[in-house]
C-alpha cells in the first residue's frame, strides 16, 4: 500500500529536479531507466509520457504500478496513480509544467492531449 505523503526533503527535491530517471522494470523483460520531467503541485507529484500511453514505459508502469525512481544514487520504491484527463488538478500540472520547464521549445508538448491522457501521481511506498 502506498504510503500518503512525501517527506518535506525528498518532496523538495523532486520539485527542484530538472529529470527525474524512471527505474521501470517488468517480468520477463530487462529493467528500464527513463529520464522524464517531473513537477509537484500541492504536495503530490505528477509526470507524463510525452508519447501518450503508447510509451513502452507507460504501458510497463499500467502493467505493473509498483516500481521505483532513482534518487540520490538509490532507487526508491514508488506506485504510480492515473489521473483521469478530465481530473481539475490537470490544469495546475500544464501550468507547473509550463513554469518549470518554460526554457524548452518542445514544453508544450507536456499540454498536449496524450500527454494529458497519461498523466501519473507518484507515491511513496
Amino acid at each position: 500500500m502506498p504510503a500518503t505523503e512525501w517527506t518535506e526533503d525528498l518532496l523538495r527535491e523532486l520539485s527542484d529536479t530538472e529529470e527525474l530517471v524512471l527505474v521501470v522494470s517488468r517480468t520477463g523483460y530487462d529493467t528500464i531507466r527513463v529520464p522524464v520531467w517531473v513537477v509537484a503541485v500541492d504536495g503530490d507529484v505528477y509526470l507524463r509520457s510525452y508519447k501518450g500511453v503508447t510509451s513502452m514505459w507507460f504501458r510497463r508502469v499500467e502493467t505493473d504500478a509498483d516500481q521505483s525512481i532513482h534518487v540520490d544514487s538509490a532507487d526508491v520504491p514508488v506506485h504510480f496513480e492515473n489521473v483521469d484527463r478530465l481530473d481539475h488538478v490537470n490544469r495546475a500540472i500544464d501550468a507547473e509544467f509550463n513554469r518549470k520547464y518554460a526554457r524548452f521549445d518542445y514544453v508544450s508538448a507536456m499540454s498536449e492531449p496524450a500527454a494529458v491522457e497519461a498523466t501519473l501521481r507518484v507515491l511513496p511506498r
